[in-house]
């Protein structure tokens, strides 16, 4: 989006040509989604997408987003225009130009019969025509005139000797088997070779098979000459760093149809091994694909130890490039090659095709599939849990994130980790978190120990058990926070045991992460912003110097999520976030990077981006959790989502918070970052909305407590906390009554926010400055108005200058409430709730402004009976 931003303020129009979109992926539709929907850029872009009608049915994922467009068409207030054309096959009349200009003839009626003719033959299909008039000039039927010196026909004998086709491919296969028996065996072997492919390539097919498949009085021409001959019949493209493609895929389809339907997979495979066998292993890497989509041709059933190790090197290429359907695929067919006594004569292939069939269905939401090879994997017992370890972390995985398990994967986890020597200690909970305390303590002396060259200086972790283990106590760490209360010390001890690993036994993959983590932890613990984010920059820098991308979700999710809050501003949030998701998706995280995209329409919310824009990330996001079935982060987001259409006034709710499938109720009684999330929008939404008593009455149980601590909670924690506050003051201003116990309460939260502050957290000055006149309103004497009305000026200054244009409205809102109830001052009263209604407009929240005008519709119509 920045990028096209850039682009079209440069270029305007800027106008971007998307060919072929039904064979695009879900990613790249996904793209296209975002920057059409990308309300931030103000200058003209068009984009214009072809596809073929004819191969998109209702199924189609491209025609989910022709759905997605227009919805998007209706709500978009005339920003963006979506125009289909159908461009449909040319009538005869147009036919007709085309010849006459081709022919260079004047007049119509002159070529009106072969237009004719040429019209019911291709059926108008430009493609079609243009190949049929080739045809026709091939043979002789249309030629030019050297003595009249124009081109000339006989419609009769061009009716007579040619057929009428649909198909293109029929009538290019008619023009490839009028060349020899060895240029159509050339045409054969080419079409197995994928789009493009080198000479070098050719040369080598081309000499093992001729000599097999062509008599050798026959085999006359040689690759270069075959390939140059293939370039003037307009087969192939000329070629470009000694590369060749076909003229267009129907071409290719067609050279391929020569290749006899009872020889085909035989001759393919034969291909597949003249190639493998002639490549090196440096050679084969950029064409494996190809190759293992030739050897993969076997019948089914058919044992090949060979062709399955090409699979699963194929699979192991797709898994890197986060191609996991592909991996599924290759993975898939290399275990039906492997022999019966697999697990005896091949365990080691076996496993690793097993693990990554399991990751592939994982992550493409199989979970039917990823049950059945985690299951045989894992009843194999001559395996060591070692060796098991990627089938376990796929089973894990399904059990926490598909299912959200949490507490059965955490003590699946322990049990796996207990096998690889790794315990934790037994007891209760208190003993727990004694013995977590202490551990914190001690690493933290042993970071402040270990000098920046030497951490800096760390070799990457060799020995596969403590490889294993970090990987298992990774996840282990992330199931604990989201398994509750009860798992506290487990979860500190885990990311403590990661932290030591890496300092005394060098860098895991996903050492970044865990230091991430630990800096939470300590100022969960410890209470150090300092050293906190301390550790937290030793973890980023760790994760750049890191080669891989695996773990770097969890690194920028960790740090930005519970550290970073409290010493930098949220707006520097916005694009490590989306960065994590990029790094995230590359490595096949698909759970963190879902959560990064969760927390980046929180953070976007909390710094006062225009609810439009937010509303937009939440629909796009919330389609892509869908589509990855990755549930939990999914239900956060749309009850985000549903709390944003409630202030946008999208619906008459305030503050329900209840979506498709799930209603408040279930949220309640979840565990989880579910609950926190409800929690703190139905905190949002009840002090927006003036349901202060409701704000004041969420009940907040130990299992909630780890996310909304000061100290090692999380970002949006400060957000809640400002508004509970809020809520509390504003019971005690109209409940005289229970004024002391609310004030009680405002008054803790009050200190640990000014506390925060105090620690230089950039963050929440403008949320003290307002509770600070809250309490000033409440505790003021006679000769103290002027004070608490620069208090509260301060605070709507603060904010505004901060862009916090949503807690600039809130300030004068609460400002006009103490005016009218307090001092009595009815004019700026009035001016203070204009002035909230204009920036809560501004803001997109129609709901509250509709609110704001029913509640004080009296005094904006100037009345003085409020």
């Amino acid at each position: 989006r920045v990028f096209t931003r850039v682009m079209s303020s440069y270029f305007s129009t800027l106008i971007i040509c998307l060919d072929d979109l039904q064979w695009a992926d879900v990613s790249s539709l996904e793209m296209v989604e975002l920057l059409v929907s990308d309300a931030q850029n103000k200058h003209s872009l068009m984009i214009i997408g072809c596809y073929r009608s004819n191969e998109v049915d209702g199924s189609h994922i491209f025609s989910s987003t022709l759905s997605n467009l227009m919805e998007m068409e209706k709500t978009s207030n005339e920003q963006l225009n979506l125009t289909q054309i159908e461009v449909g096959n040319l009538r005869k009349e147009d036919v007709n130009q085309a010849i006459m200009s081709l022919l260079s003839v004047d007049k119509e009626e002159i070529t009106e019969g072969l237009a004719s003719i040429c019209h019911r033959r291709t059926l108008g299909n430009p493609f079609f025509l243009f190949q049929f008039l080739t045809m026709l000039q091939e043979e002789g039927l249309l030629f030019f005139h050297l003595g009249l010196f124009q081109w000339k026909w006989e419609e009769t004998s061009i009716e007579s000797k040619t057929a009428s086709t649909e198909n293109v491919v029929d009538l290019l296969q008619g023009k490839m088997k009028r060349l020899s028996k060895e240029a159509q065996m050339f045409l054969q072997c080419i079409s197995c070779l994928g789009a493009t492919f080198t000479a070098d390539t050719v040369s080598l097919i081309w000499e093992n098979m001729k000599t097999t498949n062509i008599e050798s009085s026959s085999a006359e021409m040689g690759a270069e000459e075959l390939l140059a001959l293939m370039v003037e019949e307009h087969f192939l493209e000329m070629p470009k760093n000694k590369k060749y493609w076909w003229t267009h895929d129907k071409v290719e389809q067609a050279a391929s149809s020569l290749i006899e339907d009872e020889n085909r997979a035989s001759f393919r495979r034969n291909i597949g091994e003249i190639w493998y066998h002639g490549l090196s292993e440096e050679n084969l890497e950029p064409c494996l694909f190809e190759v293992a989509n030739l050897l993969d041709t076997t019948g089914v059933g058919t044992t090949n130890t060979d062709c399955a190790k090409i699979n699963l090197k194929a699979a192991e290429k797709a898994r890197d490039i986060s191609a996991f359907d592909s991996c599924g695929k290759y993975a898939v067919k290399g275990i039906s090659m492997l022999p019966s006594d697999r697990w005896a004569s091949q365990p080691a292939m076996a496993l690793k095709l097993y693990s990554l069939a399991a990751d592939a269905a994982a992550f493409l939401g199989n979970h039917d599939e990823l049950e059945k090879y985690c299951s045989e994997a894992l009843s194999q017992k001559s395996i060591s849990t070692l060796e098991k370890k990627d089938i376990y972390l796929a089973k894990l995985d399904r059990i926490a994130n598909a299912e959200l398990r949490y507490k059965e994967a955490v003590d699946l986890c322990l049990t796996i980790l207990k096998d690889l020597g790794c315990r934790y200690p037994r007891g209760g909970f208190v003993i727990g978190v004694m013995k977590a305390y202490g551990s914190v303590r001690q690493t933290v002396k042993m970071i402040k120990k270990t000098p920046t060259e030497e951490l800096e200086a760390l070799s990457p972790a060799t020995d596969p058990t403590k490889l294993a283990t970090a990987s298992l106590l990774t996840r282990l760490n992330e199931w604990t926070y989201f398994a509750g209360f009860k798992y506290l010390p487990v979860l500190v001890l885990t990311i403590i045991k990661m932290v030591q690993m890496t300092l005394l036994h060098g860098v895991f993959d996903l050492s970044a992460s865990c230091f991430a983590a630990f800096s939470a932890v300590v100022l969960l613990v410890v209470g150090d912003v300092d050293v906190a984010q301390y550790i937290g920059e030793c973890a980023l820098q760790m994760q750049e110097r890191s080669k891989s991308e695996v773990g770097k979700a969890r690194t920028i999710l960790n740090l930005y999520l519970m550290t970073f809050h409290h010493v930098k501003p949220l707006q520097n949030n916005l694009k490590p976030l989306l960065e994590g998701y990029q790094g995230g998706m590359r490595a096949g995280d698909k759970a963190m990077s879902m959560w990064c995209l969760v927390l980046n329409v929180v953070v976007l919310h909390m710094i006062g981006k225009p609810l439009k824009v937010v509303e937009e990330r939440c629909r796009a996001y919330i389609t892509q959790m869908v589509e990855l079935k990755e549930e939990e982060q999914a239900s956060n987001l749309r009850m985000c989502w549903q709390y944003y259409l409630h202030l946008m006034g999208s619906s008459s709710n305030t503050v329900d918070l209840s979506v498709k499938g799930r209603d408040e109720e279930e949220f309640v009684l979840s565990n989880g970052p579910s609950r926190s999330t409800f929690i703190c929008l139905k905190t949002f939404a009840s002090s927006l909305y003036g349901r202060y008593k409701l704000g004041t009455h969420l009940a907040i149980e130990k299992r909630d407590q780890q996310y909304f601590k000061m100290k090692g909670g999380n970002f949006n924690g400060l957000m809640f906390w400002f508004h509970r506050c809020l809520c509390m003051y504003a019971m005690a201003r109209t409940n005289k009554t229970k004024k002391t116990k609310y004030m009680a309460q405002a008054k803790r939260m009050h200190k640990e926010l000014t506390d925060s502050l105090k620690n230089k957290n950039p963050n929440i000055l403008h949320y003290v400055s307002l509770l600070n006149a809250e309490k000033a309103a409440l505790n003021q004497k006679k000769y103290q108005e002027d004070d608490v009305r620069k208090l509260y000026n301060d605070a709507i200054t603060m904010s505004a200058r901060g862009g916090y244009v949503h807690d600039a409205a809130l300030a004068q809102e609460r400002f006009a409430d103490y005016l009218l109830n307090i001092a009595g001052d009815l004019q700026e009263a009035r001016y203070h709730i204009e002035g909230a209604i204009q920036r809560y407009t501004n803001w997109g929240a129609m709901g509250v402004v509709e609110h704001l005008h029913n509640k004080y519709q009296d005094v904006l119509a100037g009345s003085s009976t409020h």
